[in-house]
């Protein structure tokens, strides 16, 4: 039987949260331009992340996720 959806894989997860960020980052993009959305996203993002799950880690941790 397959695995209830609680189960779900952490690392499908961590990929979630990062395309939430993506598309609020996607949304700035719209309203104020690549730029400004470039600006935002690298003051608020780490130098270094080591895939989705680092990401998505460091998102929770600073709550910038909903």
């Amino acid at each position: 039987a397959p695995a209830p959806a609680a189960a779900a894989d952490p690392a499908e997860q961590c990929k979630k949260d990062v395309l939430q960020f993506e598309r609020a980052i996607g949304t700035v993009r719209q309203l104020q331009g690549n730029q400004a959305a470039a600006d935002l996203k690298e003051k608020l993002l780490p130098a270094t992340t080591e895939g989705y799950c680092d990401l998505s880690r460091y998102l929770n941790d600073k709550k910038l996720l909903r």
